[in-house]
């Protein structure tokens, strides 16, 4: 999931494991969709509907979804910026944690009425 192996350390996997344990009810939503077809996804008419300012941030070496979905969702959504962060994973929260939280505050702070 990240870019940097180093992050990948036996408290990190502790931790999410932990995270997931402690809400059963996600663990046994998760265990229910497995095997099951996707619940759909938004056509490219319901993603370009949108008007709401839009920051997409993404890893360019995301192995679990390709950079190409970012670049594909900011070219259809009119008012959208996009975040590529090279040297990262599917984890961009955490791989480029200062950064990732710099950019969704300026982001926020900029767009969101009374934020």
């Amino acid at each position: 999931m990240t870019f940097d192996k180093e992050f990948a350390t036996e408290e990190l996997v502790l931790q999410r494991s932990e995270n997931a344990r402690a809400r059963e009810d996600h663990l046994d939503n998760f265990a229910a969709g497995l095997g099951r077809p996707r619940r759909g996804e938004a056509s490219m008419d319901e993603i370009a509907s949108i008007k709401a300012p839009t920051l997409v941030i993404h890893g360019r070496d995301d192995r679990v979804v390709h950079f190409e979905a970012g670049l594909r969702l900011v070219s259809m959504i009119s008012d959208s910026r996009l975040l590529l962060l090279n040297r990262c994973g599917h984890w961009a929260q955490l791989e480029h944690a200062d950064e990732f939280n710099r950019v969704v505050r300026d982001f926020v702070l900029n767009t969101v009425p009374n934020a």
